[in-house]
């Protein structure tokens, strides 16, 4: 797939996604409170971060937005001039959809919205959104294409 196909089926539907969720948050759920989705598993919360993952660097919000933007332009420089297999050049699709969501919240919000939260007996899981989760989907992917013979892009 091409690097613009992967942009537009990719990259643009879980912005979107990532957008109208955090939207919905907004909206419909106040802020630091949860809805109870699946006792003792999951919660559809609203919080916010104004860090980055798992709350670190908390109010760094310059570095937040020039570090982001920054690895934005080197992805889709990876994506549509350095990346060879196709497994990279998805990665870069996701990750570009992460960075953009998040970017987008610091910008209109001044924080990111977070609201998935899991929890298993007395282990919690820092709350999330579709952004980040496409960030970690696609950090795991480019670390398995590191260890995996690459595949041949095809156009």
């Amino acid at each position: 797939m091409t690097p613009v196909r992967l942009l537009l089926a990719v990259t643009v539907p879980l912005y979107v996604l990532d957008q109208l969720t955090k939207w919905a948050t907004l909206e419909f759920i106040p802020l630091h409170h949860e809805i109870e989705v699946i006792p003792g598993l999951f919660n559809l919360v609203h919080v916010t971060n104004t860090g980055s993952a798992f709350g670190l660097m908390r109010g760094w919000f310059n570095f937040h937005v020039i570090f982001g933007s920054v690895m934005a332009v080197i992805i889709l420089w990876m994506l549509f001039r350095k990346s060879t297999d196709r497994l990279t050049r998805f990665a870069c699709a996701l990750i570009l959809s992460g960075i953009f969501g998040n970017i987008t919240d610091r910008l209109i919000h001044g924080h990111v919205v977070d609201f998935l939260d899991f929890h298993l007996g007395g282990h919690h899981w820092p709350a999330f959104n579709v952004a980040d989760s496409a960030i970690v989907i696609a950090a795991g992917l480019f670390l398995w294409s590191s260890f995996t013979a690459p595949t041949p892009r095809t156009s």
